[in-house]
């Protein structure tokens, strides 16, 4: 990296020493913080400078802007040099970026987000692999990149498929925005804090004093919100069922038609959101759509140093195709946002082709990791609220800590409560999960798990 990226890096990136606290402030705020390469240099020099100083205890990443962490990545940029043929360095930008977003999820000492704003795209990669990430009412998270003709990327290979049910299948796919609390809820964000708390916030992780992560998890709950009075405050509750119902298929076709019979045959919220969930995916790049589905579901078997590699082959593969520039001409230059697609149906898309030209071709690039040892199946910390999945194991008996005659709602409710140490929001998500996946043996309050 040459002083002039350095010098661009640091003036975008700036980096703040207090106590034993270290925090990264993007500061972009006219381009809404996008990355651009010297910024992700920038990044992970700080980072390897503060892993290894023992001076530094906790790290947080935050923004200038009240308007944004982070929208994404400078991919004008990146589009611009491929078509002038500056191909390699398009790929220096996706192989530093997940090398980035990699190095966040392997880091020896916590990372703390403070996701305010809009949070999408290259803002996901930075927040979503850190242990903590701290989302206020003013967050607003979208994975769209089916909309500029690209794949949801920055590890998203790795987390959408490990959210509840098909959520992140739908959120890979459509590009639905969530807003504040709907990040806790769906496992995005791991603690919901008001915008007003967050320098004090950041005050106390400063003079924290230690990398303890249980420590760390404690001195955020600190500056936590209560929950409303309504039970759940989360936009995805009254479809999660329809999500999970329609996005189950392996194919788009599938997926299409679950949603025009969920049109057809249910009525309100459901009938509604099917048809608005049909309008939006017309208006995606079906290629696009494709690939993400296929991309998703091996997402699902994959290690996260797998998932960076198949990104990285599938960003080359992207580059070279006409939505993806299209995509980005269209929306973020034009903006005219009326991308001419091709093929421009679903049913024009030739997926045994599409299968051969993104999986079955060995990629030029391969991906940089700084802790080539850091590569698991799920994220080392787990600080969010329990999931559908640890629910199902508890009420289904694979938990051994079950035992052997079943629990009650007041008992599994109990359970988590001590798990999580009386965490704020785990009993309006577990109530929810209950009122929906599970009913009472006849005669008995032991509850059995309904797929």
């Amino acid at each position: 990296m040459g002083a002039t990226d350095t010098a661009e890096g640091d003036k975008y990136v700036l980096a703040v020493n207090d106590l034993t606290g270290r925090t990264l402030v993007l500061n972009r705020p006219k381009a809404l913080n996008s990355l651009t390469l010297p910024m992700v240099q920038s990044i992970k020099r700080r980072l390897q400078e503060w892993e290894e100083s023992e001076l530094c205890n906790v790290v947080m990443i935050r923004s200038n802007s009240a308007k944004a962490f982070c929208a994404g990545g400078d991919v004008v940029q990146v589009s611009r040099d491929w078509k002038q043929g500056n191909r390699g360095a398009a790929m220096r930008f996706f192989q530093a970026e997940y090398q980035v977003n990699h190095y966040i999820a392997a880091y020896k000492k916590p990372i703390v987000a403070f996701i305010g704003g809009y949070t999408m795209g290259g803002g996901v990669g930075l927040s979503m692999h850190a242990a903590f990430r701290v989302a206020t009412e003013s967050t607003v998270f979208a994975m769209p990149e089916t909309k500029i003709g690209f794949f949801p990327d920055v590890g998203a290979t790795f987390f959408l498929p490990r959210l509840d049910g098909q959520t992140g299948v739908y959120l890979g796919l459509t590009g639905r925005l969530l807003k504040g609390r709907d990040l806790l809820y769906a496992g995005i964000a791991t603690h919901y804090v008001p915008t007003e708390r967050l320098p004090l916030l950041e005050q106390r992780l400063q003079g924290v004093g230690t990398s303890d992560y249980e420590i760390v998890n404690a001195a955020i709950e600190e500056f936590v919100a209560q929950p409303e009075d309504a039970p759940i405050e989360y936009s995805l509750a009254g479809v999660r069922e329809c999500i999970d119902r329609c996005f189950q298929f392996s194919t788009m076709e599938e997926i299409v038609e679950a949603l025009r019979a969920e049109a057809k045959s249910a009525v309100g919220e459901h009938a509604h959101w099917a048809q608005e969930t049909l309008a939006t995916l017309e208006q995606l790049s079906p290629s696009s759509l494709k690939l993400t589905l296929d991309q998703l579901r091996r997402g699902q078997q994959r290690r996260i140093q797998g998932a960076f590699e198949l990104e990285l082959r599938l960003a080359e593969r992207r580059l070279g195709s006409h939505d993806m520039h299209e995509g980005i001409e269209a929306l973020l230059v034009r903006k005219s946002n009326d991308p001419k697609w091709d093929p421009p149906s679903l049913d024009q898309v030739d997926a045994v082709r599409l299968n051969d030209y993104y999986f079955n071709i060995p990629t030029n690039y391969t991906p940089w990791f700084v802790d080539p040892s850091a590569n698991f199946d799920e994220y080392p910390h787990k600080f969010g609220l329990p999931t559908e999945r640890d629910v199902r194991a508890l009420v289904t008996g694979a938990n051994p800590q079950a035992g052997d005659f079943g629990m009650s709602a007041a008992g599994v409710l109990q359970f988590f409560d001590r798990e999580c140490a009386s965490k704020i929001g785990v009993h309006q998500k577990i109530a929810w999960i209950l009122a929906r996946k599970t009913r009472a043996l006849p005669d008995s309050d032991v509850l059995q798990w309904v797929d």
